[in-house]
């Protein structure tokens, strides 16, 4: 008889053909063959072709622009940069290491895993961009931990990021148990993602892209908007469909009802700090051509507005109908610029995308 601990292997599995995304029996096989939930398992797909490097594009211009550009622009591009920054970077440190323990689905943590090496991808891309568009690098850095009107963005979030990590450590322990209390917090570590991902990381892209429009610091642009597309059409889904599974489960939708109050404050809250950052990163006389607070703020609004679908809750304002800043949907379907490669670095690929069907084939040729 075996001596392994279940939780390292379980050879007594018996869910393999119904098993939940969380809390069910510990994992024994990594199964792609009973496939639960087939969209999370197409997303890990997905995510690993959109697979690309922090070293793709040359940042020397940039070097050479952040000495020349006006205050405002100089000022504006730091602070999304620092916000960015750091929050790919608590993103990076904080899905396998903090959900692990829940996690019973093969697909979900195929799919986190991913997620969590590719946050860790965004995060060296804004270290990178650092690193060599300044001469001295280690002062931006400096300058960058300084902003603290960046980190408080973080809190909410940061939050319930905190409360995960204490009790998924005790659960691994064996010192919480498998009940609705602690499927709850799993169920609000989520719902925090989607706000991260969905909404909060939004109105620096926006920043960032309008100033790559107009002209500056072209390749940070481009670097952004490959981490624009993770975020979009990887990371935030991904939220999104878990949510919707779980939703149709028996603990999602007590949790629904239990948590709806947290849920509806942890939204607003986020929303509230995007509508005060767009102040801020306009304050103090800085300007942007073709973007201003108030326009800012829609875009953030807009943004939040699948999320409070997705969950079924009341926004406490108003949500633009129509997308309010409609350049972006250039910045954020890559698709719809297709540049010559010899004029610029070409984001616009994914990793095996052609299949090769004919090894057995036998093909008939005069020649």
């Amino acid at each position: 008889m075996s001596t392994i601990n279940e939780k390292i292997f379980n050879v007594n599995k018996t869910d393999y053909e119904r098993t939940p995304l969380f809390l069910g029996q510990s994992p024994g096989l990594f199964d792609t063959i009973n496939k639960n939930h087939p969209k999370i398992w197409n997303l890990y797909k997905l995510m690993k072709s959109l697979d690309w490097d922090e070293n793709e594009f040359n940042y020397t211009i940039c070097n050479t622009q952040f000495k020349t550009c006006s205050k405002s622009t100089y000022e504006m591009m730091i602070m999304s940069l620092a916000w960015q920054w750091e929050g790919d970077s608590t993103a990076a440190r904080s899905l396998v290491p903090l959900v692990a323990p829940f996690v019973s689905s093969s697909e979900l943590f195929a799919a986190w895993q991913a997620i969590g090496l590719n946050e860790v991808l965004h995060a060296a891309t804004y270290s990178e961009i650092v690193r060599n568009s300044f001469d001295d690098p280690k002062e931006v850095f400096r300058e960058v931990l300084k902003i603290k009107e960046s980190l408080s963005r973080l809190d909410s979030v940061a939050e319930v990021m905190s409360t995960i990590h204490d009790i998924s450590h005790r659960y691994a322990l064996g010192e919480v148990e498998n009940n609705q209390e602690t499927y709850n917090e799993i169920f609000m570590f989520v719902v925090a993602m989607y706000c991260l991902e969905r909404i909060q990381f939004m109105a620096s892209f926006c920043v960032t892209f309008t100033i790559a429009s107009t002209g500056y610091f072209v390749p940070i642009g481009k670097a952004v908007q490959k981490i624009a597309q993770d975020e979009l059409e990887m990371h935030s889904e991904l939220d999104k469909v878990i949510l919707e599974y779980e939703l149709q489960t028996e603990r999602g939708k007590i949790a629904m009802i239990q948590c709806k109050g947290r849920i509806k404050k942890l939204l607003d809250d986020v929303v509230n700090s995007e509508l005060n950052w767009s102040e801020f990163i306009f304050s103090e006389g800085r300007e942007l051509p073709g973007m201003n607070a108030p326009r800012l703020k829609l875009w953030s609004l807009f943004c939040a507005k699948p999320v409070y679908h997705t969950l079924d809750i009341e926004p406490e304002h108003e949500l633009p109908e129509k997308n309010p800043v409609k350049f972006m949907e250039n910045w954020l379907n890559i698709s719809s610029t297709q540049p010559s490669p010899q004029e610029e670095t070409n984001g616009q690929y994914k990793l095996n995308v052609v299949r090769r069907d004919d090894q057995e084939v036998v093909f008939d040729v005069d020649f």
